[in-house]
C-alpha cells in the first residue's frame, strides 16, 4: 500500500472515530437529561463531560484539517519526457 493510500485510510479511520465519539457523547448527554440530578451536580458533570469531549475530539479534528504530509515520490506520476 502506497503512502497516499495509507493517508486516505488513516483519514477515513479518523473520521469514523470522530463520528463514533460524537454519537457517544450525544448518548451520554441524552442519558444525563433523563436523570434526576440537581442543578449543581448537572452543571459540574456537564463541564467534565464537555472537557472530556474536547480532549478526545480536538486532536483528531486538528489532524484532519492539516494538509497531508510530504508525498512519497513513488506515489507521484512519472514525469519523464
Amino acid at each position: 500500500m502506497g503512502q497516499a493510500e495509507q493517508r486516505a485510510v488513516a483519514r477515513r479511520v479518523q473520521q469514523e472515530l470522530v463520528t463514533e465519539l460524537e454519537a457517544l457523547y450525544r448518548r451520554v448527554f441524552d442519558r444525563m437529561s433523563q436523570e434526576n440530578l440537581g442543578e449543581g451536580a448537572m452543571g459540574r458533570l456537564t463541564q467534565l463531560i464537555l472537557r472530556s469531549r474536547d480532549g478526545a475530539l480536538s486532536p483528531l479534528q486538528e489532524a484532519m484539517e492539516r494538509p497531508p504530509g510530504p508525498r512519497d515520490p513513488k506515489d507521484e506520476p512519472s514525469r519523464t519526457p
